[in-house]
């Protein structure tokens, strides 16, 4: 005899009913396994340093939401506080997370020192209210040569920001070996007016005793590429829309993001971590006393810009994270491997600095208007002298964290062993100015980038010394004292007014 429909139904709402009973406890990545219910952290009291985060879908309870600000993982409704200080759910692919956020693999806090890890849902980019934001997916755009990428026209100052979302191989240099390095290099941008006006090409780098009008960066760590427009005086933001000549090793897909705000800011924002940064550990409001006196100078430093350091978000990594467990990049094992484990020290490996983009994708989902500062324990050299500091970009991927380029590593060590709070408050102001759009007035050998008419370019004729570049003390009265002179000195703190407004316009500022 069949069942009555009421009966039928009566079973179909105690299947309903019933469901979330049988999916609580079950082990989850993601919500979309837990029917109705949330997959949340399982409460584990012996916690294992760099194990996987154990999730179970279950009941979420009315604290912190994803994105808050946290600090321990029970603060979070679904118990999973970030290294990068704010709550977050988990995942599986970017289908389990909204358009504006990506599916990374991130380290969540699970007691004292103990960091485990998962999957979660983080933005791509976090700005102020009023910023305009597009993000959009370019299938088969990368051919593995050189490709034109069209870029939209703009009536305001616009950051694009431009991911090879296909080609991890990074940090192994091509085989055969290609002036490319990263992902994606730079080589022409051009206005699509008529006639075709050229604002960067850095083939003419070395013939341009002026600089290019609208410098882009280049180089080995250079992950993502940021394109500014304008970034200086000379070029003011046009409909017509831009080519980027671009050049990749490897085929594949782009992420084009397309950063724009009109309202300008005066505060930044800082979020700091302590990787193994000697006895560096949060304290206070700024920090340790080096540090607090620092940000003080890097404050004088910035004041004619009307510019200054607000809040400052201190973060501690701690246990097996500093030494081990760093996750080799997809498709490139290293036959060197040491080099690449752990944040402390930053080691080189193939002429470069191979833990640098998962140092900074550790900022992801921070969920806060900030710019995110590395406190490592040592930077090796590269080249002839000691490194105390190197931005992820020119300008950096401004309000994106946890991209291979969200960040500042600075030289603990380095900065201790001074003991100046003038000397790192100079370091950070001049990686807060790159970070920010400020190229170097002239680079060590006499090149120029910098756009600007009211820098002076210091000539290779300076370099009294013979040693192949340039030195502050040698340009002392052809911009040596300028923050943004290659090589540091005492007297390099100046600013000038094109500096100051271009400064004015980063996008980051509240």
């Amino acid at each position: 005899m069949r069942p009555s429909i009421a009966a039928a139904l009566g079973l179909l709402w105690l299947a309903a009913c019933t469901s979330d009973k049988t999916t609580a406890g079950r082990a989850c990545r993601s919500d979309a396994e837990c029917a109705a219910q949330s997959c949340v952290a399982k409460a584990d009291g012996s916690a294992e340093d760099l194990a996987a985060m154990p999730l179970v879908c279950g009941a979420p309870t009315d604290k912190l939401g994803p994105g808050e600000a946290c600090e321990h993982g029970p603060e979070c409704a679904l118990g999973i506080c970030l290294l990068s200080g704010a709550c977050a759910s988990p995942c599986a692919t970017d289908a389990h997370c909204a358009a504006t956020e990506r599916c990374q693999a991130v380290y969540a806090r699970a007691g004292n020192a103990v960091l485990q890890t998962l999957h979660a849902c983080v933005a791509m980019v976090d700005l102020p209210k009023d910023a305009h934001i597009k993000i959009e997916i370019r299938r088969h755009a990368l051919s593995g040569a050189q490709d034109d990428i069209k870029l939209p026209g703009t009536s305001v100052p616009t950051l694009f920001v431009l991911e090879h979302l296909s080609d991890h191989s990074w940090p192994i240099p091509p085989d055969p070996p290609s002036a490319c390095r990263p992902p994606l290099c730079t080589d022409k941008l051009v206005e699509n007016r008529t006639p075709s006006d050229v604002l960067f090409d850095e083939s003419a780098i070395d013939m341009q005793a002026a600089g290019p009008k609208n410098p882009v960066a280049n180089g080995d760590h250079v992950n993502p590429v940021t394109v500014l427009i304008p970034n200086s005086p000379r070029v003011t933001p046009s409909s017509a829309g831009y080519t980027l000549t671009t050049t990749s090793t490897l085929a594949g897909d782009l992420r084009l993001t397309t950063l724009a705000r009109t309202t300008r800011g005066h505060k930044l924002d800082l979020n700091v971590y302590y990787v193994g940064a000697q006895d560096w550990s949060s304290t206070g409001d700024r920090g340790p006393m080096l540090l607090t006196d620092a940000l003080g100078v890097v404050d004088e430093i910035f004041a004619p810009a009307d510019i200054f350091i607000g809040d400052v978000r201190q973060l501690d990594v701690r246990g097996k994270l500093l030494t081990e467990g760093v996750p080799l990049p997809e498709g490139a094992p290293l036959p060197e491997f040491e080099a690449s484990k752990g944040f402390s020290p930053i080691a080189k490996q193939y002429g470069v600095y191979p833990q640098l983009p998962e140092l900074w994708k550790l900022s992801a989902g921070a969920g806060n208007v900030a710019l995110d500062l590395f406190f490592v324990s040592d930077l090796a050299p590269i080249g002839s002298g000691d490194v105390g500091a190197i931005a992820g970009g020119t300008p950096g991927p401004l309000g994106m964290h946890g991209t291979a380029g969200s960040g500042i590593a600075v030289s603990t060590n380095l900065m201790l062993a001074q003991n100046d709070p003038k000397a790192l408050g100079r370091t950070l102001a001049h990686e807060i100015g790159h970070m920010l759009g400020l190229f170097h007035t002239v680079e060590v050998d006499g090149t120029v980038r910098d756009p600007f008419s009211d820098t002076a370019a210091c000539t290779i004729d300076h370099d009294t010394n013979g040693n192949g570049f340039l030195e502050a003390r040698e340009c002392a009265s052809e911009g040596g004292d300028n923050l943004m002179f290659p090589t540091v000195s005492a007297q390099s703190t100046t600013l000038s007014a094109q500096q100051q407004e271009l400064l004015r316009s980063a996008l980051i500022l509240q």
